[in-house]
């Protein structure tokens, strides 16, 4: 009887190990993804950005009227034209021509110097410390009661600046993105440059991201620094999230950047338009806006990770 008894935990405790193995297996044999435990995710709603909240008044400055005018008229820099170029336009490759791409990427590969290696359909990324980042290209078919899928990567060097390495992943069913990898610890973040805007510093070393058209309104700021990738700054609007838009004006230098955000009135077409700048000082981040009223109304604050 008490063998019995026992039975069931034992039955479950095997099953449970089994599911936990399974699902490893299924994880390395996939490779670094978005969603794996470690990486960080920057195309990632913002739910609750966890951190010191910086309040809206005082804290944001009055920009001045002629600055302002600047921001709204500056060109907007947009995810249709990414700072982070696709593997075809660094390549110089035309749209799914493997063997071109293939050839500029051994190119690449053979100037890493044995810190980057491709053996087949898994490209390694190999860091000074650490444990070596991993991503593998599969593909699963279609079938009668379920869509294919895959994921491919392309190594694409090592940005300007932070020299992170880059790989480009291109989703079966999504636009691409970027793993961007600390070579010297291996640590990994993601950023979807296929459907955000992201646009790294003029020294490489911050990487500004969100999304311009899907709601909520969310911002990060990513350091691109020796010791990360990590969050340095996250944005986001409390109240009127639907109603709330952004155009990215463009890095000033390494340390400030500027947005233009739209807030829409409900059932109407009216937006007002708010000129913002961001900037980066040794006690930390400071914001600027032509109306910072219009910010406090729709509670929009920053968090410092």
């Amino acid at each position: 009887m008490p063998m019995i008894s026992k039975l069931p935990a034992a039955l479950a405790a095997a099953m449970a190990m089994f599911a936990v193995a399974a699902l490893g297996a299924e994880s390395a044999a996939k490779g670094v993804r978005f969603d794996t435990p470690g990486v960080l995710d920057l195309s990632e709603p913002i739910a609750a950005a966890a951190g010191k909240p910086m309040a809206v008044a005082p804290a944001v400055a009055t920009l001045g009227p002629e600055e302002a005018a600047k921001i709204f008229a500056a060109r907007t820099q947009s995810e249709n034209e990414p700072a982070l170029r696709f593997s075809e336009d660094e390549y110089g490759c035309k749209p799914e021509s493997a063997t071109c791409a293939r050839e500029h990427e051994r190119t690449l590969l053979d100037a890493a110097g044995g810190a980057v290696k491709r053996e087949g359909k898994r490209l390694t990324i190999v860091p000074a410390s650490g444990a070596p980042a991993v991503f593998v290209d599969w593909k699963i078919a279609e079938s009668k009661n379920a869509d294919g899928d895959e994921e491919a990567h392309w190594y694409l060097g090592r940005m300007p600046g932070s020299g992170y390495q880059r790989v480009e992943v291109r989703f079966g069913h999504d636009s691409p993105g970027d793993f961007l990898v600390n070579p010297a610890n291996g640590k990994v973040a993601f950023v979807h440059n296929g459907s955000d805007v992201a646009v790294p510093a003029p020294d490489g070393l911050h990487l500004v991201t969100f999304n311009a058209s899907n709601p909520p309104f969310g911002l990060r700021v990513a350091a691109l620094d020796a010791a990360g990738p990590r969050a340095a700054l996250v944005c986001e609007a409390a109240k009127g999230a639907d109603n709330i838009s952004a155009q990215f004006k463009g890095w000033r230098d390494a340390a400030t950047f500027d947005l233009a955000i739209e807030v829409r009135a409900a059932r109407s077409r009216l937006a007002h338009r708010v000129a913002v700048r961001f900037m980066r000082g040794k006690d930390g981040w400071a914001l600027a806006a032509s109306d910072p009223h219009a910010l406090e109304e729709i509670g929009f604050g920053c968090t410092i990770p």
